[in-house]
């Protein structure tokens, strides 16, 4: 159903939020939904790759290279958790 969705959502985004804000000192709601890694979180090419290892670890998941490429923003990256994990 689609409430589950945005429950299981907002709890993807809790943690990934913790995991952004433990591993590259910033506060959790920095980590908004609509950020985006680079402009907005100012990560670099070699954080935003480490930033995919901790979340792949953390969520158990495996991210493909051709999907790396797309994950612009928050969102994109909870959205592929959500639906991968």
């Amino acid at each position: 159903s689609n409430s589950k969705l945005i429950i299981d959502m907002k709890k993807t985004l809790k943690k990934f939020q913790k995991l952004v804000a433990k591993n590259f000192f910033m506060s959790p709601q920095t980590v908004d939904f609509s950020k985006s890694f680079r402009e907005d979180l100012r990560l670099s090419d070699t954080e935003f790759i480490a930033l995919i290892a901790y979340t792949e670890n953390a969520f158990h998941i495996q991210i493909a290279d051709n999907e790396i490429a797309k994950m612009r923003r928050v969102r994109d990256m909870v959205k592929y958790i959500n639906f991968n994990s």
